[in-house]
């Protein structure tokens, strides 16, 4: 490697920038001397628009860099191995003075720095050149082994000095021309390095342009842009050179604009014109300015005024205005010219600063946009992951991707090496094969895919709905794949033990509603014979008391038995024949009421039954079986009332419908079975008869047959009101 000290290049024998010396010649001694002088950590500077050569000890071109062989006009091919005079012209002075410098630095070891020369190309024809070189001695330990050269080209600068010279001869021929022309080069040059400092900030570019011309012409310089709708011209920039005046003029940038229709910056912008006024009536100017600058011109008065548009590309941004309250230094055509010129540098400039600024905005909104989606991503509630190329080589993946595959560090890796299990699936790697060649995506419902999720070989079975989104690149090519994917394992699990419990109790009730009716249908005919034969013994003379108690305990048992099996049937037939089959006909609702309640009351003879009817009972129902409804709701009232309170029965006829209404004041129904106790096997109260009629489906019958009217039926029970069932049927169908 290289060692830099003061006023010398120290060289090590290795490293990675020797010099082949098979480039120069081929003889050992040229091999030795070359790999001695070498450029390690002067690689970068090699390639820089600086002039470099090592030479050595006899004044022989070891090596050369691009910038010096273009600037020698020789190539590098004739400069290795041949001497300096050899090179370049051997007869002019600035070769002699080259060589003397270089035989200075080398027999003395000490360096020349920045010395600017004169000389010529060796091109044909030869070129004239401007350069500052330095001559530093290349040291091995203590021995010199040669030379380093830098060079640097000043023909640009020395064509600016021409240019000043030419200016200043003209200066004195011309001194007021001169001076013009000298402060607009002076200016447009700091101009475009101010510009240039400050192009990344709007602001700052607009302020370095007013304070720049304001201090040249010793007057005052506002800068006007439109605004984005374009319809106001809006001061955004302003100094003056006096600052009693700069105080006022800055304080009146912070007004509103005025629109594009009024002052003469408006008549500027809309023409497209420059103005200059030389001299200023002042009476005319305030008449032509917008009213809110009327005040600040009264008490600094411009004498003299130019206004320029700020244009770009054509099209027209602003205005640069400047002015003088001197009377006796009016502006001219040249200063508009410069002014033109300055202003179309500053509007190219005031334009790249708009655009930087909006590049920097919408690159700190990618990146916001990037870092809201990546969190996004991260912390969604699905697996997602980012698969490229034809090995599906995982770009990046979630935490729940990762859970879900049951590993982590899949970044990287190939699809193959991350989840090898998928590869001994049919069907779950030509899915992503399809998606990769035809582009279209792939969505998953449920869709089953085993995984090694304990790294153990053994295969946990999980659902996905799944998608896999295809991914294109900058041509439009599909060159990856999104998976999005969340996990329903536990969902389908479910799903299927519930589906499972479903059939099963569905067989289960089918099953039991099947045998309730063959059970009950069964049973119709031995328990009507026994009601027949009890019926017979009871009619027959001479029965002894004894046997009459009997027969008349076979009659009530075997009526109970009777009403249990219709009950059965009517359930049987609701559940499984799709409701109770009823046959309309005229009837009047009062009427059956009346001969149910006489017949409760000879059952009841002890319990106070009390009837209340109103309006006209006329209707088309199923006597029979609103007879059943009115009896399984007395009968029900009887059962859950204590004795010695009544039963209260009322019937309402409206126009449309009749409201049947069983009161009693038994205990109330509890809150959480009251949703529950029209349906099939549910009683009414914890206290039932065990040796009474109840299997939980006399509610339930009353329902379907209100139902199979087009009725409906409900009940409310409280301590306070105790509990009361409403039937309310349509008159007709």
């Amino acid at each position: 490697m290289v060692a830099k000290v003061p006023g010398c290049l120290r060289v090590a024998t290795s490293g990675p920038f020797l010099v082949s010396a098979s480039s120069v010649v081929s003889s050992p001694q040229w091999q030795d001397l070359a790999s001695s002088v070498a450029l390690a950590g002067l690689e970068a500077l090699w390639h820089a628009p600086i002039g470099i050569a090592f030479v050595d000890t006899e004044l022989r071109y070891l090596r050369i860099n691009k910038a010096l062989e273009e600037m020698n006009g020789v190539p590098a091919e004739a400069h290795l191995g041949r001497k300096i005079h050899e090179v370049l012209p051997a007869d002019v002075e600035a070769t002699k003075a080259i060589i003397r410098r270089v035989e200075h630095v080398l027999s003395t070891g000490h360096p020349l720095e920045n010395i600017e020369v004169e000389w010529e190309s060796a091109s044909s024809p030869p070129e004239l050149r401007f350069s500052r070189t330095s001559y530093y001695p290349v040291r091995k330990g203590s021995a010199i082994l040669g030379a380093c050269v830098y060079v640097e080209d000043l023909r640009a600068q020395r064509r600016a000095e021409l240019q000043r010279d030419e200016l200043l001869e003209r200066e004195r021929h011309a001194r007021a021309e001169a001076e013009a022309a000298a402060q607009r080069l002076f200016i447009l040059a700091e101009a475009s390095h101010v510009f240039a400092e400050a192009s990344a900030d709007p602001r700052s570019v607009v302020n370095a342009v007013v304070r720049m011309v304001a201090t040249i012409i010793d007057g005052a310089c506002a800068l006007f842009l439109l605004s984005e709708g374009g319809e106001e011209v809006v001061p955004v920039a302003a100094f003056h050179a006096d600052p009693a005046a700069r105080l006022e003029l800055e304080a009146l940038v912070e007004r509103a604009g005025h629109p594009v229709s009024e002052g003469l910056t408006g008549m500027v912008v809309r023409t497209g014109q420059s103005l200059c006024l030389p001299r200023v009536i002042p009476e005319e100017l305030l008449a032509a300015l917008p009213p809110a600058h009327r005040a600040y011109a009264e008490r600094f008065t411009p004498r003299t005024l130019i206004l320029v548009p700020l244009r770009v590309h054509g099209r027209i941004l602003g205005t640069l205005q400047v002015s003088r309250e001197d009377p006796e230094r009016p502006f001219g055509a040249t200063d508009q010219v410069f002014l033109e010129e300055l202003a179309d540098r500053a509007g190219l400039a005031i334009q790249n600063a708009r655009l930087l600024a909006r590049e920097k905005e919408a690159r700190a909104e990618a990146e916001t946009e990037r870092a809201r989606l990546h969190a996004l991503v991260t912390q969604a509630p699905a697996a997602i992951a980012i698969m490229r190329g034809p090995d599906f080589v995982f770009e990046f993946t979630n935490p729940l991707y990762d859970k879900v595959a049951g590993r982590t560090g899949l970044v990287g890796k190939p699809l193959r090496e991350a989840l090898p299990e998928l590869f001994q699936q049919p069907g779950q790697v030509e899915v992503l094969n399809r998606v990769l060649r035809t582009g279209a995506p792939f969505v998953g419902h449920e869709y089953p895919v085993a995984l090694d999720r304990r790294g153990d070989g053994a295969l946990e079975e999980a659902f996905l709905n799944l998608v896999y989104q295809p991914l294109h690149d900058a041509q439009g090519r599909v060159d990856g794949l999104l998976t999005h994917a969340v996990d329903v394992t536990e969902l389908v699990r479910a799903r299927q033990r519930a589906e499972a419990l479903e059939l099963q109790a569905r067989r289960q009730a089918e099953f039991e509603q099947q045998l309730i009716g063959i059970v009950s249908h069964d049973l119709r005919n031995p328990v009507s014979a026994i009601l027949m034969s009890a019926q017979m013994l009871l009619k027959q003379d001479g029965l002894g008391a004894r046997a009459f108690r009997g027969a008349s305990r076979i009659l009530s048992s075997a009526e109970r038995a009777s009403r249990l099996i219709a009950d059965l049937l009517d359930f049987t037939q609701a559940r499984l024949g799709g409701g109770i089959r009823i046959q309309r006909r005229p009837a009047s609702f009062h009427e059956l009421t009346r001969q149910v309640l006489e017949e409760s009351q000879a059952a009841w003879p002890e319990r106070d039954l009390q009837l209340s009817q109103s309006g006209d009972g006329a209707g088309e129902w199923d006597p029979d079986r609103l007879g059943q409804v009115v009896t399984n709701l007395v009968t029900n009232a009887l059962r859950y009332s204590p004795e010695g309170t009544p039963v209260r029965v009322s019937t309402r006829a409206s126009e449309e419908a009749v409201l049947l209404e069983v009161h009693n004041l038994g205990r109330p129904i509890p809150p959480e079975l009251l949703p529950h106790i029209f349906e099939a096997m549910k009683r009414g109260a914890q206290d039932v008869e065990r040796s009474g009629r109840s299997v939980g489906l006399g509610l339930y019958i009353v329902r379907q047959i209100v139902e199979a009217h087009g009725g409906t039926v409900s009940v409310r029970s409280s301590e306070a009101e105790g509990t009361t069932f409403s039937v309310l049927v349509p008159r007709r169908a």
